[in-house]
């Protein structure tokens, strides 16, 4: 009975939604913009950048070019650039003359790269009727990892004022993407032509990723996961001298705990302390490549550290993405190698995109602050972690420490 009641309920809700869409949807956008209009004016009157809004913007324009080339639809592409954008004015800095260089940038990259992904499912519904699965508990741990991060490092420090800006960046700027690409979804048309061409750049895509897909493969992975530790190794002992440029205190002690916060929410997201582990390291990688970047150049700014958090937080979000995607797949009766092979191929496509369009949206910033430039080899590692790093760290651990499967498995028993 009380089930029936729910459904009753639910689709009562549906049969309204439906009747006064048209009604719905314009008090959402009407409430959107009114927000975004008000918080454009406070943060102009506070005397916030405007060359940082335009770096931002510039780099936006960079990010749409790179989602028409993914979803080849306009309307969509541009939807996916412009999400994050009413988050980022809803945190726009509120003190006069403040100045956060690389941070707001990196927070749109990051809810981008969250638009990215919805896009991706938008156009699975479109294409197949189907669901990739929804990425909200990836986007609440990875924006959880922020916060976490951000109070372990810079609480109390000359840096706090930047970290608790790239807080709510990101925060709000993630929120913004959550919202504002189903609402706009649900006004768009996809037509014929739209999905004949759609089609044909998935399955090319699929084919090209088949042989990346490979590192689910003991052989190719035992290898990736060895050229994943040599750069572990490599980024820690060269990223070393960047934790005095940035004066960190007690930064090995802080690094082994902030290895566990990650850890600890990999688990409640990738589905196994395996898949967990090499989210973990892949994410880590990504961090430590840009401290490494940062040690060469030697022009640390203010705002850089908590610009490494966030590059951290976007590569735990790629990677987590994948895991829960092969955690689908195992749920489905896939063994765990060819769950993982057909993440690869499925997820690949919009984890590249989306480190693709990232890097574009830098661009603009690097090319008026080249010190800002070991962010792109960041964003590069962090796609490079999600793709092959982390799908084979989990294959190399399946290999040194199995599974244990039951009889049914073992002798191909459902």
């Amino acid at each position: 009975m009380a089930e029936s009641g729910r459904e009753g309920v639910a689709g009562a809700a549906r049969q309204f939604a439906r009747r006064y869409r048209v009604v719905l949807l314009s008090i959402v956008f009407s409430v959107i913009g009114i927000a975004t209009g008000m918080a454009t004016a406070n943060a102009i009157l506070a005397g916030a950048s405007l060359r940082e809004g335009g770096m931002i913007l510039a780099g936006a324009a960079v990010a749409c070019a790179v989602s028409v080339v993914h979803t080849r639809h306009l309307g969509l592409a541009f939807l996916t650039a412009a999400a994050p954008l009413p988050g980022l004015v809803w945190a726009a800095p509120t003190g006069g003359e403040a100045l956060y260089g690389i941070v707001p940038v990196l927070a749109y990259v990051f809810a981008y790269a969250i638009a990215v992904i919805l896009a991706h499912n938008i156009l699975i519904g479109t294409l197949d009727g189907a669901s990739s699965g929804h990425p909200l508990k990836p986007v609440a741990a990875a924006a959880g990892l922020t916060v976490a991060l951000a109070l372990l490092w810079f609480w109390r420090t000359a840096t706090g004022e930047a970290a608790f800006q790239g807080v709510l960046d990101v925060i709000l700027a993630a929120a913004s993407s959550l919202i504002i690409m189903p609402i706009g979804e649900s006004v768009m048309n996809f037509d014929e032509a739209f999905v004949a061409a759609a089609n044909r750049a998935r399955e090319c895509r699929q084919r090209r990723l088949e042989k990346l897909a490979m590192v689910a493969v003991p052989r190719w992975g035992m290898s990736v996961a060895g050229i994943a530790a040599i750069f572990v190794a490599l980024a820690w002992f060269n990223a070393e001298p960047a934790f005095s440029l940035v004066q960190f205190a007690n930064a090995p002690l802080r690094f082994a705990v902030s290895l566990a916060l990650t850890l600890g929410l990999a688990l409640s997201v990738c589905g196994g302390w395996r898949e967990s582990f090499a989210a973990t390291i892949a994410a880590w990688l990504a961090g430590l490549v840009t401290l490494w970047g940062l040690a060469v150049v030697g022009k640390i700014t203010a705002s850089s550290p908590v610009g490494v958090v966030e590059i951290v937080s976007l590569a735990a979000f790629l990677a987590f993405c994948g895991a829960a995607r092969a955690a689908g797949f195992r749920r489905l009766g896939d063994d765990p190698a060819i769950a993982r092979l057909r993440a690869v191929e499925d997820l690949g496509g919009p984890q590249l995109f989306a480190i693709m369009g990232g890097i574009g949206a830098l661009l603009p910033s690097v090319v008026l602050h080249p010190a800002f430039a070991p962010f792109v080899a960041g964003l590069a590692f962090a796609g490079a972690g999600a793709l092959a790093f982390a799908p084979a760290l989990t294959t190399a651990c399946e290999l040194m420490l199995p599974r244990r499967r039951s009889v049914e498995e073992l002798y191909g028993r459902r």
